[in-house]
């Protein structure tokens, strides 16, 4: 009986097992496949926002802060494609500069503004450094020295332990890409007040970074940094009695430091041997004449030293002394020379910004901007001029997009920053960055050599 109980036991087990292990291996293929399924819509998920329609992405970024389009390049190759500017036919080079501000009242804020931007007040991007990430104390004041390759040079005064010095920290700042470069500090008497300017892009190693004070009356004090160096190297050199102290700004050419007085006179700095020359000691008559009633900037053009004289109040006054000019330096014959056309460039001009913007009209897009123009901004318009002889000549635009009322206004660059902005502020000029083409089948064409390239 016991062997037949077992034989029956076994004879009902074994169903049992079979039906239980079906259900088991249905389930678990069932929870495998659903498992399966779930990781794929999950990968098909992620794999969407990196495929995404191109018009799609490339209308993103155009909405986007410059900042922002930084951010948006490091996310995977397909949107830095998308984002990156495209060379040759798919890339739009810029047209208008840009303006940048840093206020007073928060000097850790700079802002910048795109005039051809449908955001409110024009505004592109805003950035507030943190001052304690870079060892440095919060400023109550900047000193803006130079812009150049969107690069600011950017100095902070504060004491030192000694009440007759002030410690200096010198850093350059590039408002588009937020990249911050620290240089050594340096202590120097009170007093001192220093021009600047640096050889090539910042972050190159054979950059060569120059601090001029020109206002004392005995001495000329330069100071010189290259990238790899511990400290600033300082030299002295005795001031010619006939040289008239000045803080224009200097430039760097050939490897030479020129720097120039109020009166047109020169002076040059060899960065590589230390061998200072006072070039040019005659004023020039024509600078000499308006120094006292112009605002006078320097600027550089194809390799060539040129300042320009304007005041703004000619267009009133027009019994006013003096005239408004550019004037070419002749490193040869060391004279300064009319100059007779800008040809493709035009350069815009304000007395409140620290520099020009130069554009070249032949390989921007325009927009309006005339070749061969001056483009001064002040009390709310711009007036536009023509250069012949060296001196500038009232200009009326005609069949202009840009220009209106014969060319008395901007409309692009009219709005309340720019007119409101009162001499106090440190404002500048920015090279617009490239923008990108709307056009899906040029850039569909790059798309491969961009993922070829990408890391």
């Amino acid at each position: 009986m016991n062997g037949v109980k077992v034989f029956g036991l076994l004879t009902l087990s074994i169903p049992l097992f079979v039906i239980v292990g079906r259900y088991y291996y249905s389930s678990s293929s069932k929870n495998k496949q659903q498992q399966q399924e779930e990781e794929e819509e999950e990968q098909v998920k992620v794999r969407s926002w990196a495929e995404l329609e191109w018009d799609l992405l490339g209308e993103i970024v155009s909405r986007l802060f410059v900042t922002d389009q930084a951010r948006f390049r490091v996310v995977c190759k397909n949107w830095l494609a998308a984002a990156h500017p495209i060379i040759n036919a798919n890339a739009t080079k810029p047209s208008l500069p840009w303006q940048g501000c840093n206020y007073p009242g928060c000097c850790s804020e700079f802002q910048i503004f795109d005039p051809l931007s449908s955001s409110p007040n024009h505004l592109a991007s805003r950035h507030i450094i943190d001052w304690s990430q870079l060892g440095i104390p919060s400023p109550t004041t900047i000193c803006l020295h130079l812009v150049k390759y969107n690069w600011l040079f950017l100095t902070i005064k504060k004491p030192s332990l000694f009440f007759w010095t002030t410690r200096r920290y010198v850093l350059l700042f590039n408002p588009l890409t937020r990249r911050i470069i620290t240089l050594p500090t340096f202590d120097c008497p009170n007093g001192f007040r220093f021009a600047s300017t640096f050889s090539t892009h910042p972050s190159s190693q054979d950059c060569v970074f120059c601090m001029v004070d020109n206002i004392q009356n005995d001495k000329i004090v330069i100071l010189t940094y290259q990238n790899g160096d511990k400290q600033w190297t300082s030299r002295q050199f005795d001031v010619h009695p006939e040289f008239k102290p000045g803080n224009l700004l200097p430039h760097i050419l050939g490897g030479i430091l020129y720097i120039h007085s109020p009166h047109g006179q020169v002076a040059s700095y060899n960065i590589l041997n230390g061998q200072f020359n006072f070039d040019r000691l005659l004023p020039d008559d024509v600078v000499v004449q308006s120094s006292g009633i112009m605002t006078i900037r320097s600027f550089v053009l194809n390799g060539e030293l040129m300042i320009i004289g304007f005041n703004r109040y000619v267009k009133n006054l027009a019994t006013l002394p003096g005239q408004q000019f550019v004037r070419r330096y002749d490193r040869l014959s060391k004279v300064w020379i009319p100059v007779t056309t800008l040809s493709d460039y035009a350069l815009f001009f304000n007395y409140k910004f620290a520099d020009v913007s130069l554009i070249n009209t032949k390989d921007r897009t325009r927009n309006g901007v005339l070749p061969n123009k001056i483009y001064c901004f002040f009390n709310g318009g711009c007036l536009v001029y023509s250069l012949e002889d060296g001196k500038l000549v009232e200009f009326k635009s005609i069949n202009s997009n840009l220009l209106e009322h014969g060319g008395d206004d901007l409309p692009e660059y009219k709005y309340k920053y720019n007119y409101a902005t009162p001499d106090t502020y440190s404002s500048f000029w920015l090279e617009a960055p490239r923008v990108r083409s709307s056009s899906r089948y040029a850039a569909l064409e790059t798309r491969e050599a961009w993922h070829s390239t990408c890391p």
